[in-house]
């Protein structure tokens, strides 16, 4: 992708987040479990305070502790639908609270697109990690938890992910992909 292009894409999400900022005050996240998927976004869907309840589940069952395509699944609990797109802010915290230093690379090449989450479906967001199965010598981040905070709230949730044999950045990275309305994997 050239720059100019990165530019009109990025300048075009930035407008649209601002936008649902606008419309989403008052949402809220907080940690719990989750249920049920999304649709495509609805023309009537409420501005009004939003729940939400979040869930890890691996996407890959035969490797669900180490190298791991999984998903938060972001359901809402609340009473009023509300709509979420973009990269979540994401970050590794170790077992003290304290973030490690190995950011996630966005997986850029999938458009955004915005979701309507009604009272109890759900948005997700696909996280790939590399683990000790791929790579059975290398040194461990040390990850508890999983931050998330939605382009369109300032509340932020936390996803247990001590299971996880996650590997240093020297090894390999770790990539999230824009929230979407499903659980499958995605293609560029």
């Amino acid at each position: 992708m050239n720059t100019r292009s990165r530019r009109s894409t990025k300048a075009l999400v930035a407008a649209t987040v601002l936008l649902m900022l606008g419309a989403l005050t008052g949402c809220s996240l907080s940690p719990a479990e989750g249920n049920a998927r999304t649709p495509a976004a609805d023309k009537n869907a409420d501005s009004g305070t939003c729940e939400f309840t979040a869930t890890r589940e691996s996407s890959n069952s035969n490797h669900p502790h180490n190298t791991a395509l999984f998903y938060v699944k972001l359901t809402n609990t609340g009473a009023t639908s509300c709509t979420v797109s973009g990269f979540p802010e994401v970050a590794l915290l170790d077992a003290a609270g304290q973030v490690i230093d190995n950011p996630a690379t966005k997986r850029d090449t999938i458009p955004a697109h915005t979701i309507t989450v009604t009272p109890q479906d759900a948005a997700y967001l696909l996280v790939r990690v590399a683990g000790q199965n791929l790579y059975p010598d290398c040194p461990l981040l040390g990850a508890g938890s999983l931050r998330i905070g939605l382009p369109q709230s300032s509340a932020e949730i936390l996803i247990d992910v001590i299971d996880l044999t996650i590997c240093d950045a020297a090894t390999s990275g770790w990539l999230i992909y824009n929230l979407a309305d499903t659980p499958i994997k995605p293609h560029p």
